[in-house]
């Protein structure tokens, strides 16, 4: 091993501060830190202070809800002592801590570079991660644990590599302690550092004698391994049947699928990149093949095959596997920005001194000419010698490094990022120190998917957050995040599932009922390949006008302007209905939605009933917006859809005895289409009218959608539509009643943050509440409302 330079060590400290600064800077930038992540954490830790005397570590008073978690909690007991001691803010507390775990990992790093291959390699490498996107990345959005996690697993391996340097009692204890601690730390990160460990013994039984190794030296690296799982038994015990038996639900894995595998376009390229690691060997140490080189190539092996794990039926975020290719990928980008340097800087030396003697002089002028060109040119050498050469050139591939390799990012880059993951502002902060010391403290909250993790954590409540399903890693998760991102977005949920050529499919209805002009309803089709519905059909009941008369004075009012005097679902086996009743003096309105049992159509029925004789009905105006062009022939009673990008196709029937007169309006563009609907009442005191609305994914065949059999296959479509159903036996979709929902898990009080970036969208996410009876408005600044949920109501 290169012993280190006092200049080496110096500037090692430098790029070490430098790295420190530079991630506490970013994620202090905004004075919170950016990511959701670090509520979790927080609410670990309060959950094991608050818990006194027997800690349960596997259970968390406040995410989601509170109940089960599999969150190891290595890094909350030390955050939690660091709080103890000094009494920082929590949130400081985190990025101090995190940002120096972090910056340590440039230290493991030029230790096992300067150990394996070169000192001068070994500062580069440390500089390189310095500036790595992903552990910078990784702080934005909250992983510190998989941080922590991230700097243990080089220090074992440095000591790995470094066995023979150490007697056995103190490299057994220090590496156990170390394994143990990783154990603790972080769930993926133990799975990574034991398969990479596994497999490098495994190679090394096998090719023993080509690497120059023992069997029995191999077969001690699982020593360590087996006494740092023994220090943390009891823990281990009771988590790893959890992990066993916590199935994640099947929307998780669809979700997962559709939105978190990573494409072999990525992962084969690191392969190939990864085996270039036994060149280098070749060239430093004579053998294609050593210790530490099967260690390092299999550190980027092993995480880049568990990317892949869904072929196997293994889900999980395929995208936090390349954190653990990092390390090994910078070193080895390292090792070929120091070869390279160290490769110019002899070309050029070289050259230098082939081409030292200048040609003989013919004449005087010559001469003068020569000594002038001479002393110049020993003026040069003596400044660019061998080692400023290879300073300029390394100096020079960092910097291009720095500023042009995606791997890395500069300060101005990182503010991207940093402003993506922000979530916390002074106005939402102070909304949780509101509900912290002036709501009980078993109050159950609902919120957004990143507020909601910063408000279990920091305001110390139970809280229910909207959080996407592919970011959920426990099955219990899944319902409570599903009943919190519909109660953030619409009062109504359900629908029916159907078979259509074998295949089980479903329709879904969400409606906002009477307080909101939005989705009244809206209607949504499963799509194929992917885990979110597509909305295809909508009604807003802003864009229903109803014109009539009093006494022969015209009037006219919109849906959304009249008063809610009702609003409920009725669900049983066969069907589910939901009934908006609303009216003013002159006449009432009934919409009643419907879906039945195996069914592909939903129902929708619109009753206008006047309150007085002198009262006469006229016109019933409305507007659907249709995501998708029309298609097919031009038909009375009935017109066809079809979303080509998505591959879906939708239709609308109409039922009423009096047919509408219709404007359709076709936006190329962006593939979608506004339908005037206009209902002729003629005067009278009653009307009753229907429309049946169906849509499905069809195929993905390009063929189809030529223009020679485009027409043909969806006007079979429609006209295959307008036959009589043939109906299964089929469970309805499970409803969602906001009305129900709120009593059954007792909600106490909803926050709404203006996470919309439209102020239209964050109006009407506030009027949802403010303008329901059934909510009270308790506090409200410029970014966020809270609103009680009124008891018995």
């Amino acid at each position: 091993m290169v012993k280190a330079t006092n200049k080496h060590l110096m500037l090692l400290l430098v790029i070490f501060v430098f790295a420190f600064l530079y991630r506490f800077l970013m994620m202090t930038y905004e004075i919170y830190p950016p990511g959701s992540d670090i509520g979790l954490h927080n609410s670990v830790i309060h959950s094991i202070i608050n818990q006194g005397g027997t800690v349960d570590f596997l259970y968390n008073n406040y995410q989601m809800g509170g109940g089960l978690s599999i969150t190891f909690p290595g890094y909350h007991l030390f955050v939690a002592q660091i709080m103890l001691l000094t009494s920082m803010p929590e949130y400081l507390a985190h990025a101090l801590v995190a940002s120096l775990f972090s910056s340590v990992i440039v230290l493991a790093s030029y230790l096992i570079t300067r150990v394996v291959w070169t000192e001068s390699a070994a500062i580069a490498v440390a500089f390189l991660m310095a500036i790595s996107r992903f552990d910078i990345e990784m702080l934005l959005w909250g992983g510190y644990p998989n941080v922590v996690a991230l700097l243990l697993i080089p220090i074992t391996f440095y000591f790995y590599i470094q066995k023979n340097r150490f007697s056995k009692i103190p490299f057994y204890i220090t590496t156990s302690l170390l394994i143990g601690s990783i154990f603790l730390v972080h769930s993926l990160s133990s799975l990574m550092f034991v398969s990479i460990l596994f497999f490098a013994v495994l190679v090394c039984l096998v090719f023993g004698k080509k690497i120059e190794t023992t069997r029995f030296e191999a077969l001690s690296w699982l020593i360590p391994v087996v006494f740092g799982a023994l220090i943390v038994l009891p823990y281990l015990i009771r988590i790893v049947p959890v992990y066993l038996t916590n199935q994640s639900t099947v929307e998780i894995n669809q979700a997962i699928l559709s939105s978190r595998v990573l494409p072999l376009g990525i992962i084969l390229p690191l392969f190939v990149v990864a085996s270039f690691y036994f060149l280098l060997s070749k060239k430093y140490h004579k053998h294609y093949f050593t210790v530490p080189t099967v260690l390092l190539v299999l550190w980027m092996f092993v995480p880049m095959v568990f990317t892949q794990g869904y072929l196997i039926g293994q889900y999980t975020d395929y995208n936090r596997f390349l954190y653990f290719v990092i390390t090994p990928l910078v070193v080895l980008i390292g090792l070929f920005v120091d070869h390279g340097s160290g490769f110019f800087a002899r070309v050029i030396d070289t050259y230098r001194t082939l081409t030292r003697q200048l040609p003989g002089a013919v004449n005087e002028t010559d001469r003068i000419t020569r000594r002038r060109l001479a002393n110049f040119s020993n003026y040069i050498n003596r400044k660019l010698t061998k080692y400023n050469l290879y300073a300029g050139f390394l100096i020079s591939f960092l910097l291009i490094c720095f500023f042009f390799i995606p791997v890395f990012i500069t300060p101005s880059e990182s503010l991207a990022p940093q402003n993506f993951y922000q979530v916390m502002s002074d106005p939402l902060y102070q909304a949780m120190n509101w509900a912290k010391f002036n709501t009980p403290a078993d109050a159950t909250f609902v919120t957004t998917a990143y507020y909601g993790w910063w408000f279990a954590g920091f305001a110390q409540r139970p809280t229910w957050s909207a959080v996407e399903p592919q970011f959920l890693s426990l099955s219990r998760e899944f319902p409570v995040a599903q009943m919190a991102t519909n109660l953030l977005n619409t009062n109504y949920v359900f629908g029916s599932s159907f078979k259509l050529s074998d295949e089980l499919l479903y329709i879904q209805v969400q409606e906002d009922g009477g307080y909101m002009a939005r989705h009244n309803p809206q209607i949504l089709t499963n799509l194929n390949g992917t885990y979110l519905p597509y909305q295809f059909f909508n009604f807003n009941s802003d864009f229903t006008k109803i014109l009539y008369s009093v006494n022969g004075v015209p009037c006219s009012v919109s849906l959304a302007q009249l008063s809610v005097k009702d609003m409920y679902m009725e669900n049983d086996a066969q069907h589910t209905t939901v009934s908006i009743i609303k009216g003013n003096e002159y006449f009432t309105c009934t919409q009643l939605t419907t879906v039945y049992q195996g069914s592909k159509f939903v129902n929708v029925t619109t009753v206008l009933e006047t309150t007085s004789e002198i009262v006469s009905l006229h016109w019933l105006q409305t507007t659907l917006d249709v995501n998708a062009l029309q298609v097919g022939f031009e038909r009375p009673n009935t017109i066809g859809f079809v979303a080509e990008g998505v591959n879906a196709f939708g239709q609308i029937i109409f039922n009423s005895s009096s047919l509408p007169m219709v404007n359709s309006r076709s936006h190329t563009e962006l593939g979608s289409t506004e339908v005037h609907l206009d209902y002729n009442l003629a005067g009278e005191k009653q009307a009753n009218i229907q429309m049946t609305l169906t849509t499905y994914p069809v195929t993905n065949d390009k063929k189809i959608y030529r223009d020679e059999v485009f027409s043909d296959f969806f006007n079979k479509q429609v006209a295959f539509n307008l036959e009589p159903e043939k109906r299964d036996i089929l469970p309805l979709l499970t409803p969602f009643n906001y009305q129900a929902e709120l009593k059954l898990h007792n909600i106490n009080y909803v926050v709404v943050p203006n996470y919309y970036e439209q102020e239209e969208a964050k109006a009407e996410m506030k009027l949802k509440f403010a303008n329901d009876p059934l909510f009270n408005l308790v506090f409200i600044n410029d970014e966020v409302a809270i609103f009680e949920v009124k008891q018995g109501s």
